[in-house]
């Protein structure tokens, strides 16, 4: 890769965008009052649950739902009773969105140069291999068309959203996948950028700005897990390739 130069990458047509999923460093979870502790290995609990796929608003069902739902998983929740309340394990309503989570949230939203939403709406994503107990996320958009600076030249940002963080997958193997719930509904932001990095160089550049830029608010959390990417990269004639990666920087 080393010996790759931009007319190369170019020659190829690579284009490549960051969807990258900060957790917030906040007292409580984002739609209920437990709090945030530190991840462990204590359970006091078992959940064991199907996932069924259901009709969107739209009156359709999503087809990678469908997929998931025809490898018939049996989901096992660990639950520690410390970090999980009925919220999680959808037997009750959600409370009000975390006031503190939504500050932080709008605070990164401006630095990015995002145009702020005039209303904040509740919108769900479909989740059917377990990682979130109700099937689906919350997640909301608060800001759009911002930009940052790279080099002579700026990379767009498409939006920001404010969402709420899913399980620790501890195991999958057969019909059992295994999560954890200390992780589920801690809040998190999505900012996803323009397609607009041209060489792998670019990729990491950007992904290390938009890293200190959030880090300099003081106001989000760092060490394995809190921070996660997905690399989408496209060459001219192929298709889109996700790539997921996750942060392993010490918390400090």
């Amino acid at each position: 890769m080393n010996e790759m130069t931009l007319e190369d990458y170019q020659a190829i047509g690579m284009k490549s965008g960051l969807e990258i999923h900060q957790q917030l460093d906040t007292e409580k979870k984002l739609f209920c009052r437990c709090p945030i502790l530190p991840y462990n290995e204590i359970f006091h609990a078992q959940i064991l649950r199907h996932m069924r796929p259901t009709l969107s608003e739209l009156g359709e069902y999503d087809g990678t739902a469908l997929m998931e739902f025809k490898t018939k998983k049996e989901i096992i929740y660990q639950i520690n009773k410390n970090t999980v309340c009925t919220y999680e394990m959808d037997d009750t309503p959600p409370f009000e969105l975390n006031p503190q989570a939504l500050d932080i949230a709008l605070e990164v939203t401006m630095l990015l140069g995002c145009k702020l939403v005039s209303e904040v709406h509740i919108a769900r994503k479909q989740y059917l291999d377990g990682s979130i107990p109700t099937g689906f996320q919350r997640t909301t958009i608060l800001g759009v068309d911002g930009s940052i600076p790279y080099g002579d030249r700026r990379i767009g940002i498409i939006q920001l959203g404010l969402e709420e963080d899913a399980c620790r997958e501890i195991s999958d193997a057969g019909h059992f996948r295994t999560y954890r719930t200390d992780r589920l509904g801690i809040p998190l932001i999505e900012t996803v950028t323009m397609p607009e990095m041209r060489t792998p160089r670019e990729v990491a550049d950007v992904a290390e700005i938009l890293r200190w830029l959030v880090r300099s608010t003081g106001k989000v959390r760092t060490g394995i897990g809190a921070t996660r990417q997905d690399v989408n990269v496209s060459v001219t004639g192929g298709q889109r390739v996700g790539l997921a990666t996750a942060s392993t920087t010490p918390r400090h």
